[in-house]
């Protein structure tokens, strides 16, 4: 299941934490597009909390995970699993630190290292990065999907619902039926934040494994 969770924070980092640049999109599909546009240009902090449910291949609520988070562009954030175990992944913008405070583990790569590998990173890309990376559809007015260019990845496709100008809902398949669905609630837009939130230094004790 942490393999999936991952999974999860690397498609959350594109898109939270993107920057803006032009898209090509049909003409059909404004409405979404003007949403996104205004989340790019208007959201640069964003804080809240989320839910997170992974379903399997029959629809069959496997597991229920749940925290909260905070993100700064450019590329950093702070995502903290609280239930049903603790894990804390964070990124200053050049260092990715993933702790599992059970496992007594810290795991630090560059940051650039792991984009495109892991759920968290991808909160931390821009649109410049997805356009390479991903096809990118539209699918109601409300929501946009992406689909990774290669086939390496770890999922399929990401569905992002918006509520607004700000993203709500998030829908992560894996190609083999597994759905993991998250909901960002309390959301705060462009709050203050510490920036020592988004800074780590792994606890007294714990082994720390440098990546690369």
């Amino acid at each position: 299941m942490r393999k999936l969770i991952d999974c999860l924070v690397k498609g959350l980092c594109l898109v939270l934490l993107a920057s803006a640049v032009s898209f090509a999109f049909a003409a059909n599909n404004s409405a979404a597009v003007d949403r996104l546009e205004r989340y790019f240009s208007a959201v640069e902090r964003l804080a809240g909390d989320f839910e997170q449910i992974t379903r399997d291949e029959q629809g069959v609520v496997v597991e229920r995970a749940s925290g909260a988070f905070a993100m700064a562009r450019p590329q950093r954030f702070n995502w903290h699993y609280q239930t049903p175990w603790e894990q804390w992944i964070v990124s200053d913008g050049e260092q990715l630190w993933v702790h599992d405070v059970d496992l007594d583990q810290v795991v630090v790569r560059p940051l650039g290292d792991a984009l495109g590998v892991g759920a968290a990173q991808l909160l931390s890309g821009n649109l410049a990065q997805l356009q390479r990376d991903f096809t990118i559809q539209t699918g109601t007015e409300d929501t946009v999907r992406l689909q990774p260019t290669d086939p390496a990845w770890s999922f399929q496709t990401i569905t992002v619902h918006f509520n607004g100008n700000v993203p709500d809902q998030l829908r992560i398949e894996d190609g083999m039926g597994q759905q993991i669905h998250v909901n960002l609630d309390n959301l705060q837009r462009n709050p203050v934040i510490d920036p020592a939130r988004f800074e780590f230094e792994p606890p007294a004790g714990v082994d720390v494994i440098r990546g690369s």
